[in-house]
């Protein structure tokens, strides 16, 4: 029924595109004055991403497909946090109890590779990375690539890769300054300079949040909020040395506290505490580039440190109320690139990666009672090929050889084919892996907050041993861009739309799950058992209807279909050892993978005046019912292996809405020649649930002030 429904909608929704480009096709050409369509045409025309490949690519010609969110996206949502942009586009939806990540393509947050000007950001928790470590501040825009990219980027690459692209300065000085209040949530002041010139580039950034401690009320019972301060500073040097030589080197640091009261649910548990946590993270990048005629040599070292420190109220079992964690990477690189006649380019490269951990949780954990890290080596090759106008494509392959889990070969084919001006038909076909990380194979620790009492411990702890995650994942898609149609001299009509069907085959899939009980306390471990698939389609359009004497009014809308199952859940179905005493389980009853949502999408309508010296939006996210393992109701409902499975409707999270709105203003006031003002509320209808979506915490009122020095 679903499916049916899915295919009418796809059918319903191209044939709209169809009309509407028939309806306009016996519009005169020749109705061509400059409008503000022209503008927005020509910045489309100019962009370049380079994560794809790892070498610069005009977006529209990528082979390996690219979704950008540029820094005009950026501005007009004024949102604060990294987590708060991602969660608006197509297809990303936030997930995780503690600290939110972004799930990707139906696949959890750990799954995810992020990316700061290439190197990965470290310091994942339960394996998220915390994303309101990241701001918003100082980024020119957010790369994002569906999909695994192993070939490129390794482990932790098998969903996908967000890569976070900081600001090139203008030429000459400029700067900004930005004041932020949020309710419920943090104040905020940022400080940017830039320099630039032919030969260096100069920039600096300085951001400090500051957030008093809050609580929300849900049903009869208050949930406090811990208040936090953080700052984040990053400067950035490019020297052009000459014209075959150049250097780029920069520093980033970031620390952290929150301290207070406050609610955490972890595993069912609600469990209640005060006290402080404690984040630091420094990373260090520093690389030189040599060119020559057709030939690129790219060297680069990269340092990351992050440290996290909890200092309960209660004692945890480790006997301590502290409770310490330190994680350190290493990385170095060589690529070199070549260019073959016109258009087709060889990349050949190889990195040595560094990586270990210790604290509380890791004492003497490894085989040989020391301190557990990875030592990994890496070779990768790529080749990019154009062999006419209308065709690109890019093949790549990477060989890790790592310690601890082996060795992994991951190859990756995309193509592009342009059978005219605005269509663009794409298709991938790639591997992935991902290897088991510190947490599953040594963590120790256990949770003894009031409220909450279980023990996870790693499985190389218990004797298990854990495979790396594999995948085998599919890509289509089909793009109509840049359409363009002048219904009068003075008024223009453009739109896009993208369709895109994705499945991942998951093999050796890690998951944790119930070991036993000590002392009546319920211990974790990890375990690969699970072959599951995700599956989908994803569509989203926009239209923007352009005008010389008003502005620009544009619609975007998004919409994802997520089918997500255990084949083995699956198979014990039809095999009849699925179910409980009183019922046999079916494959209508059961739901598929745990925290995800069938159903999911994204609105946006904004209005942007002739010269953006004002601009409104309002912008929703819905997202769908989803399962949560903490409601569930009968217990295990298959023995080979023990499963939890979601089958039942009282297991499930309500579907919800979040509306967004923003309202901004530039002003000219004496010598400030460029000042922006933006108000708006984020989650207008309210919307809560601190147990099992404690990201949402209400409704917030916020105000931002932008000083722009050039």
């Amino acid at each position: 029924m679903l499916r049916n429904i899915l295919v009418q909608f796809i059918i319903c929704a191209f044939s709209l595109t169809s009309f509407a480009m028939e309806a306009f096709s016996d519009v005169p050409d020749s109705l061509t004055a400059h409008r503000a369509s022209d503008s927005i045409r020509s910045v489309l025309a100019r962009q370049v991403v380079v994560t794809g490949t790892r070498n610069t690519v005009r977006l529209k010609d990528s082979p390996v497909r690219i979704e950008l969110i540029d820094q005009q996206q950026i501005k007009t949502t004024s949102m604060v946090g990294l987590g708060d942009l991602l969660k608006e586009q197509p297809g990303l939806l936030l997930q995780g109890g503690i600290r939110p990540g972004i799930q990707m393509n139906g696949l959890s947050p750990d799954y995810t590779l992020i990316l700061i000007d290439g190197q990965p950001v470290i310091g994942r928790i339960a394996g998220v990375i915390d994303l309101t470590r990241i701001s918003v501040g100082n980024i020119d825009r957010v790369e994002v690539v569906k999909g695994p990219m192993s070939s490129m980027y390794g482990s932790e690459a098998l969903a996908g890769v967000i890569n976070i692209i900081t600001e090139t300065p203008r030429d000459g000085f400029s700067g900004s300054v930005l004041l932020q209040t949020l309710t419920n949530g943090p104040s905020e002041i940022r400080s940017e300079l830039g320099f630039g010139s032919s030969d260096v580039e100069l920039t600096s950034f300085i951001d400090y949040k500051r957030s008093q401690p809050f609580s929300v009320q849900y049903d009869t019972l208050q949930f406090p909020y811990s208040g936090f301060q953080d700052g984040t500073a990053q400067a950035k040097v490019l020297w052009r040395i000459d014209k075959h030589w150049k250097l780029l080197t920069w520093l980033r640091g970031f620390v952290s506290e929150s301290r207070g009261e406050f609610v955490e649910s972890v595993l069912g548990q609600v469990a209640t505490n005060s006290g402080s946590v404690q984040q630091w993270d420094l990373s260090a990048n520093s690389g030189v580039e040599w060119t020559a005629g057709r030939a690129r040599l790219r060297l680069n070292t990269y340092a990351s440190s992050y440290q996290e420190r909890y200092n309960f109220d209660v004692s945890q079992g480790s006997g301590s109320a502290l409770d310490d964690l330190t994680r350190r990477i290493f990385r170095t690189y060589a690529q070199y690139d070549l260019l073959f006649g016109e258009s087709n380019r060889m990349t050949l490269g190889g990195e040595f990666l560094y990586d270990d951990i210790y604290g509380t949780r890791y004492a003497d954990s490894d085989s040989s009672g020391g301190r557990p890290l990875y030592r990994t080596g890496v070779g990768f090759a790529q080749w990019e090929g154009l062999p006419n106008d209308w065709i690109s494509y890019v093949l790549s392959l990477r060989f890790d050889n790592n310690n601890v889990y082996g060795q992994a070969l991951s190859p990756r084919f995309a193509v592009l084919w342009k059978p005219g001006e605005h269509v663009r038909l794409s298709g991938a076909i790639g591997t992935g892996f991902k290897a088991p990380d510190f947490r599953q194979l040594y963590i120790n620790f256990s949770n003894r907050l009031p409220g909450a009492g279980y023990d996870l411990i790693g499985a190389a702890r218990l004797g298990t041993t854990l495979e790396a995650e594999r995948s085998v994942s599919y890509d289509l898609g089909i793009r109509y861009e840049d359409g363009q149609r002048d219904l009068s001299p003075d008024l223009t009509i453009l739109y896009n739309a993208s369709l895109r069907l994705f499945r991942n085959n998951l093999y050796n899939l890690i998951e944790y799950y119930l070991y036993g009980t000590i002392d009546n306390r319920s211990v974790y471990s990890y375990r690969n058992l699970t072959r599951a698939y995700t599956q989908g389609v994803e569509f989203s359009f926009t239209m923007a209807l352009s005008t010389n004497s008003a502005g620009t009014y544009s619609l975007s809308a998004s919409y994802q279909f997520l089918d997500a199952k255990d084949v083995e859940v699956l198979e014990a179905i039809d095999a009849g050892t699925a179910g409980t005493i009183n019922e046999q389980l079916t494959r209508e009853a059961y739901g598929g993978l745990w925290n995800r949502s069938a159903n999911s999408g994204t609105l946006r309508i904004q209005f942007d005046n002739t010269d953006r010296t004002w601009s409104a939006n309002i912008r929703a996210q819905f997202v769908g019912k989803y399962g949560d393992e903490s409601l569930d109701k009968n217990g295990i409902v298959m023995s080979q292996p023990p499963r939890k499975v979601l089958d039942r409707p009282d297991e499930y999270v309500a579907g919800y809405i979040v509306w967004n709105t923003a309202l901004m203003r530039k002003f000219e006031i004496g010598m400030i020649k460029d000042l922006t003002v933006t108000v708006g509320i984020n989650n207008i209808a309210d919307v809560l649930n601190p147990v099992l979506i404690p990201a949402l915490v209400g409704r917030q009122y916020f105000v931002q002030t932008t000083i722009n020095l050039y």
